[in-house]
């Protein structure tokens, strides 16, 4: 017989009341979820007021001063190398200037939109006067490079990530036609791999929160990355990783660089970051500056260059525009790499400028 109506809150009471419970506490984790989502994107992208130059201020300055606003990328603060470099270089350019970085963080495509613009405020609210972009003809023509590389070529050199089980693969690989054997890995849209794709090598894409997911679900064989990118990478591979190390075997190198670029009418800005940075590299700071946060004793340590198998890539939709860069500009020596002069990584610590990367 079916038990009377009034008896079933009476014989299930715990069971309807953590159907509740849990529905309510869903609930309160789905609001707080969107509620916390915008504080933590606050906290990333946010930085001290002090480094930020805006609209409002540039427009109190006086007309002699030299207006910078340094285009900021996400996670980018006053410690990050290019905005160390660029405060130097002017500081050594002689100028009267004020310097700061963009109020908000725009796309790559709107960042060189705006600048080309100059301080037109409808097409350039932010007021951005600079960016330092992968050098390329394609930006070549929308705005003017200053043709001397950030890093004097060190965001040619990679070492890669990758599965511990595939480092005795890794260990065998010594030419270009080695490395076509096994499938490297790459964000979606990044220009290392028309370089890749140029010298035959196989290539897989994906969006930047899945890399490292997919290097430690054994997907692909290596992971190139910058080596002044490998340190601060560090963290998030042994936070978020069970089987992802290092490879200590191959440096990926290829003609790379990172030019600061001007709207091109703005010469005169164009000319105290290249007077700027001449200086600095003529008194020895600007290595003194790469050699304290680029050449860190973790890389150093961890990096191990004396020890890795050089593998050269040419890198074709940019070398005309790289031509351009003065020999002495360079930190790298790509003519020697490029000609097949140095194939291991102790002979790259014989250069001068490298030294401190390998002592």
């Amino acid at each position: 017989m079916e038990p009377p109506a009034e008896n079933l809150s009476v014989d299930h009471p715990h069971g309807l009341w953590t159907l509740v419970t849990t529905a309510i506490s869903l609930v309160l984790l789905l609001v707080g979820g969107l509620l916390i989502q915008p504080r933590l994107v606050e906290r990333r992208t946010r930085i001290d007021d002090q480094f930020i130059l805006t609209p409002t201020e540039v427009a109190a300055l006086p007309s002699e001063t030299l207006v910078v606003v340094l285009d900021r990328e996400d996670g980018q603060d006053q410690n990050d190398f290019k905005y160390k470099l660029l405060q130097l270089i002017l500081q050594r350019s002689g100028q009267s200037y004020a310097m700061g970085f963009s109020t908000m963080i725009q796309s790559q495509d709107e960042a060189v939109e705006a600048i080309s613009h100059g301080f037109d405020s409808q097409r350039n609210p932010l007021g951005l006067t600079v960016g330092v972009y992968g050098a390329g003809a394609a930006l070549n023509q929308h705005l003017h490079p200053i043709e001397i590389p950030v890093a004097g070529g060190v965001l040619g050199l990679r070492a890669g990530w990758t599965y511990r089980e595939e480092l005795p693969a890794l260990a065998t690989i010594q030419e270009i036609s080695d490395l076509q054997n096994i499938v490297l890995l790459q964000g979606l849209g990044w220009s290392d791999v028309e370089i890749f794709d140029a010298a035959g090598l196989r290539t897989y894409t994906a969006r930047p929160e899945e890399l490292f997911r997919l290097v430690d679900n054994r997907r692909v064989q290596l992971f190139p990355r910058g080596i002044a990118e490998l340190e601060d990478e560090e963290p998030v591979v042994r936070a978020s990783t069970s089987r992802t190390v290092l490879d200590p075997y191959l440096l990926i190198a290829y003609p790379f660089a990172g030019f600061f670029y001007v709207d091109p009418d703005n010469e005169r800005l164009a000319q105290a970051i290249r007077s700027g940075f001449e200086r600095a590299m003529q008194d020895g700071s600007y290595q003194e500056l790469i050699d304290q946060t680029v050449f860190t004793p973790w890389l150093k340590k961890h990096l191990n260059l004396a020890n890795r198998k050089v593998i050269v890539l040419n890198n074709p939709n940019a070398a005309e525009v790289l031509s351009a860069v003065q020999p002495g500009h360079w930190i790298v020596p790509w003519n020697k790499l490029l000609h097949g002069n140095m194939r291991h990584g102790e002979q790259l610590c014989t250069v001068q400028k490298l030294k401190a990367l390998c002592d």
